[in-house]
Formats: C-alpha cells, sequence, structure tokens
C-alpha cells in the first residue's frame, strides 16, 4: 500500500504541438462533418483529443469554413465562421 510521500506522482499533459513542453490547459476536439471544432479545460484524457498549452490555445485559427466553439471557463464562445478563417 503506497502513503502520501509514497504515491506515484501524476504526470502532467503536455502540449501536443511540435517542440512544446508546455503544461496542457486546453484540449482540443473536432467533428469533420460538422465543420466544428471545440476548445474545452479539464477533461479526461483521450486519444481523439489533442492537449494544448494556454498560448497555443489562445492563437489557435480554424480553416475558413469551420466554426470555433471556446467552452472554457463558464461562458461558451463560438467565434462566428467569417471571423474564424
Amino acid at each position: 500500500m503506497l502513503t502520501t510521500a509514497m504515491d506515484s506522482p501524476v504526470s502532467a499533459r503536455r502540449c501536443a504541438r511540435p517542440d512544446c513542453a508546455q503544461v496542457a490547459g486546453a484540449s482540443l476536439s473536432y467533428d469533420y462533418r460538422a465543420r466544428t471544432v471545440w476548445l474545452d479545460e479539464d477533461v479526461d484524457p483521450d486519444p481523439s483529443r489533442h492537449d494544448l498549452c494556454l498560448p497555443h490555445a489562445r492563437r489557435l485559427r480554424v480553416p475558413h469554413g469551420w466554426r470555433l466553439i471556446d467552452r472554457r471557463g463558464n461562458a461558451a464562445v463560438a467565434v462566428p465562421v467569417s471571423a474564424a478563417g
């Protein structure tokens, strides 16, 4: 039985962007058919999601014609298709 002092350390999730070693602060998921990208926080790790650090999440741009829905924080923010491209 492990004690608090002996518990194995929780490995921090890292940003999925190449050459970025920062801790992930957001999780990106998408649906090709709906042309929608979601940014979430505090979600369980999943192979279909991509972790991003906060600077990369802030700078995220989606392809023309796609919609970005930022579900982090208290209120959901949707970026209109025309502004996202």
